[in-house]
């Protein structure tokens, strides 16, 4: 399996690099809708997912349509995610919300942001970086090295850290506790538990575990976590905005477990707000809601 994906990827960066955008839009568009029509297994995975989100159907024509639309985006994404460090313009996203950051870094606690698989979220990094924030960025370690070394040299040109999460090392823990009191940015993922701390929430109206890494960080050291997104706008640029700070502060009467199942709610919540405008660019190509299932 090593060689085909490796091959893919070689492919895919040439024609990012070597071919104008409003071509990749045109060719992404024929391919991606060609693979959906044939893929069948993944085209019913997708639509499952959907169906969940627009509370239809998965047999409703619009679920269909956005299944369609979301193998569309998610080529797109992947071409530019072979671009992202020879940015255009299309690739500067226009920035909503920026004063949050702003309100975290005086705080002097650092911030922790939480995105979830929408969009381009590699590009939201990036932004936060080219603005003078230095970012480290959470990542479990893929299983095939040179796809981990090529993620890793990418980010480390555009001056974002990779910490590479091991959950049997305590060290870890440390180490992203140190960040923060240096007033670093620390960004991860949080719609899928890999490992460490978990709880239940509600998500689309379903029980799911989510991972509650970023609460537990957030409670420890006092860093505010602030929700971030970068999606892809109908004219093919990017759109980046931040949501006001969740603080995770100790309360009489609540205990340190009921305090993260609670803030790990909330930061689901905000979530399934973003997820629900844009459920055309929410990669999970698996069977989500039975894969994570409460």
């Amino acid at each position: 399996m090593i060689w085909p994906r490796k091959f893919y990827l070689i492919l895919l960066f040439l024609f990012a690099r070597t071919t104008p955008r409003f071509w990749q839009r045109i060719q992404n568009y024929t391919i991606s809708s060609i693979i959906f029509l044939i893929w069948g297994r993944m085209r019913n995975v997708l639509k499952k997912n959907i169906s969940v989100i627009l509370h239809r159907s998965i047999d409703d024509p619009l679920v269909h349509k956005t299944a369609r639309h979301t193998f569309i985006n998610y080529g797109l994404y992947l071409i530019d995610y072979t671009r992202i460090n020879h940015l255009k313009n299309h690739l500067l996203p226009e920035q909503v919300g920026d004063h949050y950051m702003q309100e975290a870094m005086d705080q002097g606690n650092g911030a922790i942001l939480v995105t979830s698989h929408l969009g381009n979220w590699e590009l939201g990094g990036v932004t936060f970086a080219m603005r003078g924030h230095p970012i480290h960025v959470l990542t479990i370690v893929d299983p095939q090295a040179h796809v981990q070394d090529f993620r890793d040299r990418m980010r480390s040109t555009l001056g974002i850290h990779t910490v590479h999460i091991d959950p049997n090392n305590y060290s870890t823990v440390i180490k992203l506790a140190r960040l923060l009191r240096e007033n670093k940015v620390i960004a991860m993922l949080g719609d899928r538990y890999e490992s460490g701390k978990k709880v239940n929430v509600t998500f689309f109206g379903k029980r799911v575990m989510f991972p509650a890494g970023a609460a537990a960080l957030a409670l420890a050291t006092g860093a505010p976590i602030i929700p971030a997104f970068t999606v892809l706008k109908p004219n093919g640029h990017y759109l980046a905005w931040m949501e006001p700070l969740i603080y995770v502060k100790r309360i009489s009467g609540k205990t340190a477990p009921q305090l993260l199942v609670e803030k790990t709610q909330e930061i689901a919540a905000v979530f399934e707000k973003a997820v629900a405008r844009h459920p055309d660019q929410w990669y999970h190509f698996f069977d989500y809601w039975n894969y994570y299932a409460a």
